[in-house]
C-alpha cells in the first residue's frame, strides 16, 4: 500500500502529482521571468533613446551589451550633472540687470529732494553752547535744572563724545525737540535767497520746510508730507517730523507720475537740464553764531539729495557746502525697474521687494533707506531701551537723552556687525537685551525696492567772494550783511535724458526647460515624446498586455525589431 502524507493541505495528493505540481510552479516562474525579460526587450527595441536597442537585441554578444549599457549610464550621469549646474544657476541667480532700450527724459521723474542741515546748531543770543559746556562740566551745581536739561538736549545733536554720561537717560521727545527748535537757527537765519527754475522766490519758506532729523532741525525741499510718508496710526503724536502740507496726488514711487500730469506738480518734476532749470539758493551763517565745540572745526552746511519718499538721514550720507564757497551740483539720476516676470520669485532670489511685499511699521513707502532707519530704531530700542528723537518710533517707546548717547552710538556700530558675529559665534548671548537685538537684526532684511530712484551728485566749487561785488561797485557793505558768511549752491540735472536700468529674468522657466531639453537631446536623444513613450510602456501598454492575456488563451506575441522571430507569453 502506498503511503500518503498527513499534511492537511497535501494529504490527498499523491507524491507523483506533488512532484508534477512543483515542476509546473517552477515552469510558471520561469515563464514569468521570460515574460518580464521579453517586455523589457520589446521596450528597448522600440524606444527612440540612443543606444538602448543594442542592449536588447538577441544577436548582440554580452560584451556589446555591457559596452552599450555602460555608455548609456555614463551619458545619463554626465547629463544629470550638467542639468544640475543649470538648475543651480537658475535657482541662485535668476536675475540679470540690463539697460533699457530707450533713454528716459528727466521730466518723467521727480526732481531730487534736497535736505540741508547747518553745522551751526544754536544761536549765540539764545544759547552759547561752549559757555554752558564748561559751566556744566565745572560748575554744574550752579546751573538751574532748566538749563541743565537744555544743555543735555542740545548735546543730542552735537558730537557724540560731548554728551555727558551723567545726564538724563530718558526724557520726553516733545521737550527735546522744543528746546532744540528754540535755540536753532530759523529758516530765515539759514536762507538768504532762493531761485527755482531761474525764477526768484519771494520767501524760501515757499520751497523749504523744517524736518526733524538726527542732526536736529533741518530744512527739506520736494519731500512727501508726513501723511503720505508715515503710517501715522503707528507713529507717536508728540511732535511732527515734517511740517508741510503739499500733497503728492499724482505720483508714487512704483508707478511714477500719472498720465496727463502737468509739469507744475508736487513733487516737483524736472523740466530740463542745466543751471537755469534747477534749484539755486544762497545760505548764510552769522559769524557770531559759529561754534567750534559742538560740531568741531568744520563749519558750513551738510546737503543730501534723496528720494522724495525717504526720510533723510544726514548723519550717514551728505556732501558739504563750505562757507564762502559756491557749490555746483550736477545730478545724474539712477532709476531701477523690475519686470513683472520676476514677481513669482522670492524676494531673496530677485534681491528686491515689490509693493506690498514688505510691510514697514512706520513708513507707508518701502525703500531701503526707510527700512534701514526703522530697523535701526527697533535695534536701538532693543539694545538701549529707548530711541533717538530723530528716529521714528511708537508711543510706547521711550526717548533717549544725553546719558544714553554712548549706547546709541554703540548700537549703530553693532547693527552692522552683529549679523556677522551671530553667524560665526553660535553660543548663547550674555544678556537678554543682546538676544532681543540679534532677533531684530535678523528680521531687518532691508533689500532694495524693485523700483528705486537714486541721485548721483558731481560737485565742483569755487570761492564765493560776495564782498568783492560791493568793492567793485564802490559801495559800502550794509550793516545787516556785515559779519555774515554766505554759500551759494546750484543743483540741476546734468543731462536731459538718462539710461534706466532694469531687472529681468536671466533664466525663465522656458529657458530652463530649453537648456535641459538640449542637454537630454544631445546626450540621449531624449524628447518629450520619449517621456510619453516611457509612461505608455509602464502603464497603458502593460495593462493592455495583461488584459489580453487574461481574456484569451492565445499567447501574446512581441515582434522583434531585428528579425522575424516572435516572443510568446
Amino acid at each position: 500500500m502506498r503511503r500518503h502524507a498527513r499534511s492537511g493541505s497535501l494529504g490527498d495528493i499523491p507524491d507523483d502529482d506533488l512532484e508534477k505540481t512543483n515542476d509546473n510552479e517552477k515552469q510558471g516562474t520561469k515563464i514569468k521571468n521570460n515574460d518580464i525579460k521579453d517586455y523589457i526587450v520589446d521596450y528597448t527595441n522600440n524606444s527612440n533613446l540612443h543606444g538602448l536597442k543594442y542592449i536588447g537585441e538577441k544577436e548582440r554578444t554580452y560584451v556589446e551589451k555591457i559596452f552599450w549599457l555602460i555608455a548609456f549610464i555614463c551619458c545619463v550621469v554626465l547629463c544629470s550633472c550638467l542639468i544640475r549646474q543649470v538648475w543651480i544657476k537658475w535657482n541662485i541667480s535668476p536675475v540679470i540687470v540690463s539697460f533699457a532700450e530707450n533713454p528716459t527724459p528727466v521730466w518723467q521723474i521727480p526732481y531730487p529732494a534736497v535736505t540741508i542741515c547747518g553745522e551751526t546748531k544754536t544761536r549765540q543770543k539764545k544759547f552759547n553752547f561752549t559757555e554752558y559746556f564748561h559751566l556744566y562740566r565745572n560748575k554744574r551745581d550752579n546751573l538751574t535744572e532748566e538749563l541743565k536739561n537744555l544743555f543735555e538736549d542740545v548735546t543730542m545733536i552735537c558730537d557724540d563724545h560731548l554728551a555727558p554720561s551723567i545726564g538724563r537717560n530718558f526724557s520726553e521727545g516733545a521737550d527735546i525737540t522744543n528746546n532744540i527748535k528754540m535755540v536753532s537757527p530759523t529758516l530765515t537765519d539759514v536762507f538768504f535767497e532762493c531761485t527755482w527754475k531761474d525764477t526768484p522766490v519771494d520767501n524760501c519758506s515757499m520751497l523749504f520746510s523744517p524736518v526733524v532729523t538726527e542732526e536736529g532741525i533741518c530744512y527739506t525741499f520736494n519731500t512727501l508730507r508726513a501723511e503720505e510718508l508715515f503710517r501715522t496710526e503707528n507713529l507717536h503724536k508728540d511732535y511732527p517730523y515734517l511740517e508741510h502740507d503739499k500733497k503728492a496726488g499724482s505720483w508714487n514711487l512704483d508707478e511714477g507720475y500719472a498720465p496727463n500730469t502737468p509739469i507744475e506738480t508736487y513733487p516737483n518734476r524736472g523740466s530740463g537740464y542745466g543751471a537755469k532749470s534747477g534749484l539755486t539758493f544762497v545760505l548764510k551763517a552769522n559769524t557770531i553764531d559759529l561754534d567750534y565745540l559742538c560740531r568741531g572745526p568744520v563749519q558750513g552746511f551738510k546737503i543730501l539729495l534723496h528720494n522724495a519718499a525717504e526720510l533723510p538721514r544726514l548723519s550717514q550720507q551728505y556732501f558739504r557746502s563750505p562757507l564762502s564757497q559756491e557749490i555746483v551740483v550736477s545730478v545724474k539720476p539712477k532709476l531701477m525697474t523690475t519686470s513683472e516676470g520676476l514677481r513669482p520669485y522670492d524676494p531673496e532670489r530677485r534681491q528686491c521687494y515689490f509693493p506690498n511685499e514688505r510691510y514697514l511699521r512706520y513708513f507707508k513707502v518701502y525703500t531701503q533707506a526707510n527700512c534701514q532707519m526703522e530697523c535701526l530704531a527697533n535695534f536701538t530700542y532693543a539694545r538701549c531701551g529707548c530711541v533717538h528723537f530723530g528716529m521714528p518710533h511708537a508711543t510706547d517707546m521711550a526717548v533717549c537723552n544725553a546719558g544714553r548717547m554712548a549706547c546709541i552710538k554703540k548700537s549703530q556700530m553693532e547693527l552692522v556687525t552683529i549679523g556677522i558675529q551671530s553667524a560665526i559665534d553660535k553660543k548663547a548671548s550674555d544678556t537678554e537685551a543682546l538676544n532681543r537685538a540679534r532677533e531684530v537684526s535678523e528680521q531687518c532684511q532691508c533689500l532694495l525696492a524693485c523700483t528705486s530712484i537714486e541721485y548721483e551728485a558731481e560737485t565742483s566749487q569755487a570761492d564765493y567772494d560776495w564782498e568783492a561785488l560791493y568793492r567793485a561797485n564802490k559801495s559800502e557793505i550794509p550793516v545787516d550783511l556785515a559779519n555774515v558768511s554766505y554759500s551759494r549752491v546750484m543743483i540741476f540735472f546734468k543731462e536731459a535724458q538718462f539710461i534706466t536700468s532694469r531687472r529681468s529674468e536671466l533664466y525663465g522657466q522656458t529657458d530652463f526647460l530649453a537648456s535641459c531639453g538640449g542637454l537630454l537631446g544631445l546626450f540621449m536623444g531624449f524628447s518629450f515624446i520619449s517621456l510619453i513613450e516611457l509612461i505608455y510602456f509602464l502603464t497603458l501598454r502593460l495593462c493592455c498586455v495583461f488584459f489580453r492575456r487574461q481574456n484569451t488563451l492565445a499567447p501574446v506575441e512581441f515582434p522583434s525589431a531585428t528579425d522575424n522571430k516572435t516572443h510568446k507569453f
